[in-house]
């Protein structure tokens, strides 16, 4: 068989396989549509502050914080700091990864860590963080605000957060 003979009729195979891969794309888009009242993925732990028909989370009372803080157990908010670092730098070097670094984040103006490419929701409010606006920000951060780029689902929790933060508090001195 001549080697042009051979290009011939390998590329009719593979046009046939090309058009055949076209075909079955076509019958399922129109054929297989999706359901998309549906979630695609299900994000596990999700706090949902007003799910289609309830009601929003009932507001929380905000902690004293000269009371609990010296009697946060700073180990336990070693071990919840882990969720952080896969996308947070908590190092003094202050290291810009998926997220920007929290290192000295109580009292520093929100959105202000140089380098980071903060979302328009988050650089609308530049008040600092208090332990107050952090304590809501993590029982929810989608909820307090709105468009923001941070995926976390929360920590509903109100005694793990005060743990964080005082774990985030110790760390950054």
């Amino acid at each position: 068989m001549h080697p042009s003979e051979l290009r011939k009729y390998g590329g009719t195979v593979l046009a046939t396989l090309a058009v055949l891969i076209l075909i079955r794309f076509a019958y399922v888009a129109i054929f297989e549509p999706r359901n998309l009242t549906r979630p695609v993925y299900i994000l596990e732990g999700l706090v949902v502050a007003t799910p289609p028909g309830g009601a929003p989370l009932p507001p929380e009372p905000l902690p004293d914080w000269s009371a609990v803080l010296p009697r946060a157990n700073l180990e336990d908010g070693s071990m919840l700091s882990r969720q952080c670092i896969g996308c947070h730098d908590l190092s003094a070097a202050m290291k810009t990864v998926f997220g920007p670094a929290l290192h000295g984040v109580i009292g520093r103006a929100r959105a202000s860590v140089p380098g980071y490419d903060y979302s328009t929701a988050m650089r609308a409010n530049r008040t600092p963080w208090t332990l107050d606006a952090l304590f809501e920000y993590l029982r929810n951060p989608q909820l307090y605000v709105p468009g923001t780029k941070m995926s976390f689902a929360g920590l509903p929790d109100a005694q793990q957060r005060i743990e964080l933060l005082a774990y985030l508090r110790s760390s950054s001195k």
